[in-house]
């Protein structure tokens, strides 16, 4: 068994996970989080990367109590930093009878010009969706087949590298060693979805502190994924604005008032201080859940339109799962299950406790994280090591090419996009 340290720095507190792997699941041996001194955006920079690295300190002090000898941690990226992209590969064997092997299979990731001409990403997961074998299209495993010519649609995710560096240098800060780069909303992709979802179309919408990310999952396999910079943090932000009152208050009135507004009375009153005076003020419930109802229905609207806008109507999902802290907000369910017209659901701990209290939704990330790294098969999957010490698919691939990559190839490979969705689109009917 393989303990393993991961590490999900978020934009109001970092938590500090180490997990071993069991025969069915995985057995929780630490767990923390710490909470900065003031939130700060997702994505970081030089202003606040002291009020970051003085709480991961503090988590790796605790940390040493519990464990000694373990050095490295996993990082997960969320926010802006993260995008991603299809971009198609194909390559000629040299006979018609000859079996696919892994290693030609892991020559398509590299197999295009497009990905070498980029320098601000690095891609951390590249993800097959489906081969093409001589115009025979819809192949999801094509290890062991026969065919002369090999296609396939890859999902490149990719992190901005004045992140990855910014944030490495803060974990070496901390006394801790980086290790495998992993994008947070694919790894809870993974772990948070059923089968069943992950077949049929589901869309996981991850709200956090200052960003919202999501990832829809179709056919088995994560097809697209985004981030928009507005999370919980705002939920808060508004109602100070509206009510004119402190950020600690208006935090209050957000826990203890829901999102659904016809679902209050109109005779609750709350009274409110005024932030820069003694003057208070009396409003009523609905008035705080209409304010919070604006900014989720902009949050699930805006995902909404840009999944339309880039992959059509046709590939909305057919189920949403929230998960993250702002989805603890009363009544979101609902407003994502009315926007999405789709089944919607919170996503949960599976049970997993941590000295006997069961794990909180924001902990999630860091669960999702640890159950990736422990099931990925590094002979077969794409995951990138930090500061190139081994980056990527094993065996004698030379890869050090593909780790550059840029979020403007976005508009060369976007009928690319639509293409695919087509075929899977016509797949499903035959």
């Amino acid at each position: 068994m393989s303990k393993i340290l991961s590490l999900d720095l978020g934009s109001s507190s970092c938590r500090l996970l180490l997990t071993e792997k069991s025969i069915a699941n995985f057995e929780i041996l630490f767990y923390a989080e710490k909470t900065y001194a003031e939130p700060v955006r997702d994505t970081f920079n030089e202003e606040n990367r002291i009020i970051v690295t003085n709480q991961l300190k503090n988590l790796v002090r605790d940390f040493r109590n519990i464990e000694k000898e373990i050095d490295y941690c996993n990082i997960g990226f969320g926010g802006s930093s993260n995008n991603s992209v299809i971009i198609q590969s194909s390559m000629q064997t040299d006979k018609d009878d000859e079996i696919i092997t892994q290693e030609q299979i892991s020559l398509l990731s590299k197999n295009n010009p497009k990905i070498n001409s980029f320098i601000t990403h690095d891609t951390t997961h590249i993800i097959p969706l489906e081969y093409r074998l001589d115009g025979m299209e819809g192949i999801r495993h094509p290890l062991g087949m026969h065919s002369k010519n090999i296609a396939v649609h890859n999902l490149y995710v990719n992190i901005e590298k004045n992140q990855i560096d910014l944030v490495q240098s803060m974990i070496i800060e901390s006394g801790l060693q980086p290790k495998y780069l992993i994008s947070e909303i694919i790894a809870s992709s993974s772990y948070l979805l059923n089968a069943d979802e992950k077949e049929i179309g589901s869309l996981i919408i991850d709200i956090g502190a200052a960003s919202t990310d999501f990832c829809l999952t179709k056919k088995g396999n994560p097809v697209y994924t985004g981030s928009i910079p507005v999370g919980g943090n705002q939920f808060t932000s508004d109602l100070s604005i509206a009510f004119s009152t402190n950020l600690d208050f208006a935090n209050q009135l957000k826990l203890e008032t829901s999102c659904t507004p016809e679902n209050e009375r109109i005779a609750e009153k709350v009274i409110i201080k005024d932030k820069d005076s003694t003057k208070t003020t009396e409003i009523t419930k609905r008035q705080i859940s209409q304010v919070m109802k604006e900014r989720v229905v902009e949050i699930f609207t805006m995902i909404k339109q840009e999944i339309v806008e880039n992959l059509g109507q046709q590939n909305l999902p057919e189920r949403i799962i929230l998960t993250g802290g702002g989805s603890k907000t009363e009544g979101i369910v609902a407003q994502a299950r009315y926007i999405f017209q789709a089944k919607t659901r919170l996503a949960d701990t599976k049970n997993l406790k941590f000295l006997g209290e069961n794990l909180t939704l924001e902990s999630l990330t860091s669960l999702s994280m640890a159950n990736y790294m422990h099931n990925i098969d590094y002979n077969a999957e794409f995951t990138s090591q930090i500061n190139n010490i081994s980056t990527g698919i094993k065996g004698n691939i030379e890869i050090s090419n593909i780790t550059k990559f840029g979020s403007n190839i976005q508009t060369s490979v976007k009928m690319n996009i639509l293409e695919l969705f087509k075929k899977i689109k016509s797949i499903g009917k035959r």
